[in-house]
């Protein structure tokens, strides 16, 4: 496992979710969808080795996604030579609690332990689409094609006021339509020319869990 600075994620880069809350978007308090990359971050201790630990007959949701690498310290860089900023990609599946306001902030819904499944790395790919199993049957299928902000604009936007270092992990966004589960079930997300990167969801704290 590469030694990781920061763990960025992005929500709201879906445009069939987007177009989904645009009459969300155009209520108090903002009036308006967001102009700008909508970043949260997960904790070091998010990242598990493919178990994943819920409350005890929670759902939560599982997006999978694409995790970048950043290669090197990345300000201001524009879209054209964004990719550039990118050593390695990875499939990820983010692990959050469902959550109903994105007006405020998801601390726990989004940062539990073990919270955070990573493939691994290799050279750096941009898959078409993403597909998820769950226990070995499909479950979801998304392009990329439905991020509202493509790679290297969102890496571009991004830089413009924050500095991505390098060992930086940035997901580049989460389908607004990932599946919802229960303790029991083992995931898998895939893509062509990526490694699988696979879960299993499980009731207890995720530290008595891989005992």
């Amino acid at each position: 496992m590469i030694c990781n600075r920061h763990i960025y994620g992005i929500i709201l880069n879906d445009k069939a979710e987007l177009v989904r809350l645009a009459p969300s978007f155009a209520e108090k308090p903002y009036l308006a969808p967001p102009v700008a990359p909508v970043i949260f971050m997960k904790p070091a201790t998010a990242l598990t080795g493919g178990t994943v630990g819920v409350k005890p007959g929670e759902q939560v949701v599982a997006a999978a996604t694409l995790a970048l690498l950043i290669a090197r310290d990345t300000t201001r860089v524009d879209a054209e030579h964004a990719m550039d900023c990118v050593g390695a990609t990875a499939l990820a599946i983010d692990i959050s609690y469902p959550q109903v306001n994105y007006y405020r902030p998801a601390i726990a819904q989004r940062n539990a332990d073990g919270f955070l499944v990573l493939g691994e790395w290799g050279w750096p790919t941009v898959p078409d689409a993403i597909t998820t199993t769950i226990d070995d049957q499909p479950g979801h299928r998304w392009s990329l094609d439905r991020l509202a902000r493509p790679i290297p604009q969102l890496i571009a936007d991004i830089s413009a006021y924050l500095t991505l270092q390098a060992g930086d992990v940035l997901m580049v966004g989460l389908p607004g339509d990932a599946p919802v589960v229960r303790a029991g079930v083992a995931l898998c997300a895939q893509a062509p020319g990526l490694g699988a990167a696979t879960a299993r969801i499980e009731t207890g704290r995720i530290e008595e869990l891989v005992q």
